[in-house]
């Protein structure tokens, strides 16, 4: 059976844990080889080896995706390792709820610095790369929240629209060189991180919002951005996917 990534070379930002390390795990599977960056080396050097395990191809790059620099030397590793960038995952998201009146400049800061920036640096990195190789995609990590409201999530509904904007005005521009940019909004999935933070009586309230009657997996989005990066979807471009069984149009 062929594998749809197969030759390709994708760069996963917060690839380690999550919805990120279950893209790169998929991305592995369907033949790709994937440079995981993440803040820590503790984080990403795990991911990477269970992929080599796996018999895949993949490499921990340790970086902050706030700081330009430290995106284009993590791409530039990448190339060196497997050659020119084909696939972009924009997933990295450092993120607080609460209260508008209590969220500082440094939280605010952080926030945009990671969500909003760190996307555009990484568009930045890997243009060349993907120039070079004749084409490519890059997929998004947006949010029902760039189309619905959110209580205490003023800033990550904000930063999350932006993403989907510029996913749009991205796909337009760099689609002569035949580069695809699509978004992905994920419902409710369930994730190690967020079960830190969110009560079992918290996810079956979340549970009971979503119409097909089950919250998401991190494989759930997984398999979309397998999707968009793959040649079965070689003419979506500029689109947001919604991934989460129907919630946010019950919703609003």
């Amino acid at each position: 059976m062929s594998r749809r990534l197969e030759g390709r070379v994708a760069l996963v930002t917060g690839g380690g844990r999550g919805i990120g390390r279950a893209i790169v795990e998929a991305y592995a599977r369907e033949g790709a080889a994937v440079g995981i960056l993440d803040l820590k080396a503790e984080v990403a050097e795990p991911a990477a080896e269970a992929v080599r395990a796996a018999g895949g191809k993949a490499i921990a790059l340790v970086g902050n995706v706030a700081k330009r620099d430290e995106v284009f030397a993590a791409a530039d590793k990448l190339e060196a390792a497997f050659g020119p960038t084909t696939i972009l995952v924009n997933n990295a998201m450092w993120n607080r709820y609460g209260p508008l009146e209590d969220q500082d400049e440094t939280m605010i800061g952080r926030m945009i610095d990671v969500g909003f920036k760190g996307v555009i640096w990484g568009y930045q990195a890997v243009l060349p790369q993907m120039r070079r190789a004749g084409g490519g995609a890059i997929v998004n990590i947006a949010s029902p929240s760039a189309v619905i409201a959110m209580k205490h999530g003023i800033m990550y509904s904000a930063i999350k629209a932006a993403v989907a904007a510029s996913s749009r005005s991205a796909a337009a521009e760099f689609g002569p060189d035949n580069i695809r940019v699509n978004a992905i909004a994920p419902g409710s999935t369930r994730t190690d991180g967020a079960n830190m933070v969110v009560t079992e009586d918290g996810w079956e309230r979340r549970r009971a919002k979503v119409p097909l009657g089950r919250l998401g997996e991190p494989q759930d989005i997984a398999n979309a951005a397998v999707f968009l990066a793959s040649d079965e979807a070689s003419w979506i471009s500029g689109d947001m996917l919604f991934v989460d069984g129907a919630m946010t149009f019950a919703f609003s």
